[in-house]
């Protein structure tokens, strides 16, 4: 009998306790749910505008300022991920733009919506498409989701990141594997002060890895196509070693037929996900083992989310991803 009652004060005391863990778990995504609420389109509509190159159709079209960088953020950052961390996106999406904006980095246009040479865009209704069908989000979760954007996007309005007063390039990327990648090793050894190489712990995420497989027919053809060589032996790509690395462990340049190729490049040529590989021969194939996935170079999305699970706010975020940077307001 009293084996029994000890037992039940056990077991209750037990289910206090996981109540008491859960709550406190669930406490930060409870006070940021009850903090969002419908924000009407009015609310939500800025006084600026931008006008928007679409790459497929060379047309230009102008659009209200936050819902661009509803759709900008909602494109680059699951919102899933932490309210911090769609705070920091914010920011820097809209660091980004005015950027372009004020170098007139764009020559017709104030940005453009390809992903390789601007920001990732997709409109809402896209967006929203590929939430319900690809995502199977619930209306529910995608009508929150948007909220929780919009509300990162008002929290942080006009707010920029600049160094030295000056606004900066606020590049960012996927994930970094243990460190971000110093700007040097990535652009002609060109130092800017601002995007160093960092920590970056990140909790672990689906695809942290990924493997990519490259005939050495295709590779041989895709190099001589791409300039490197006039003519290329399967002996050689046998012979291909990594040559060097960058600061952060990320592979820089690899010795091929007596000659470097810049890592980099194969990343492009091979769409690999990140320079940070490693280089096997299986049969008559290479194959590349990728950790993490982009450039490498400041703010680390993952990371991001991992630093906010932690706790940071968006401004400790932007300031550990960026070196010596300030947070201030858009003139």
């Amino acid at each position: 009998m009293k084996a029994r009652l000890a037992f039940l004060l056990f077991a209750i005391s037990l289910l206090v306790i996981l109540v008491v863990i859960n709550n406190k778990n669930n406490n930060g995504n409870n006070e940021i749910n009850e903090e969002i609420h419908h924000i009407s389109d009015l609310e939500f509509q800025s006084k600026d505008n931008i006008a928007l190159l679409r790459h497929k159709t060379g047309e230009i079209e102008e659009l209200n300022l936050n819902y661009y960088m509803l759709c900008v953020v909602a494109s680059e950052m699951p919102f899933k991920f932490e309210f911090e961390a769609l705070k920091a996106q914010a920011v820097v999406a809209r660091t980004y733009l005015y950027n372009k904006i004020e170098k007139n980095l764009e020559d017709v246009a104030d940005v453009c919506d390809d992903y390789a040479h601007c920001q990732a865009f997709l409109d809402l209704c896209d967006l929203e498409r590929i939430w319900k069908e690809e995502k199977k989000y619930s209306s529910e979760e995608i009508d929150l989701g948007e909220e929780k954007i919009k509300k990162a996007i008002l929290d942080t309005d006009g707010e920029i990141i600049t160094y030295d007063g000056n606004i900066i390039n606020a590049l960012f990327h996927s994930s970094s594997y243990m460190r971000t990648e110093d700007a040097r090793a990535i652009w002609n050894h060109e130092d800017v002060p601002y995007l160093r190489s960092v920590e970056s712990v990140e909790h672990p995420y689906d695809n942290s890895e990924s493997e990519c497989r490259v005939s050495f027919v295709k590779f041989k053809n895709l190099l001589i196509e791409k300039g490197y060589y006039n003519e290329l032996s399967i002996e050689d790509i046998q012979n291909i070693k990594i040559n060097s690395y960058t600061d952060s462990g990320r592979v820089k340049d690899l010795t091929l037929a007596g000659s470097l190729v810049d890592a980099t490049d194969l990343r492009q040529f091979f769409g690999l996900k990140s320079t940070n590989f490693t280089i096997n021969i299986e049969g008559d194939e290479l194959v590349f083992l990728v950790k993490g996935f982009g450039h490498g170079v400041g703010m680390s999305q993952v990371g991001a989310d991992t630093l906010a699970k932690q706790g940071a706010s968006y401004k400790d975020i932007i300031q550990h991803y960026y070196t010596g940077v300030d947070i201030t307001k858009i003139n």
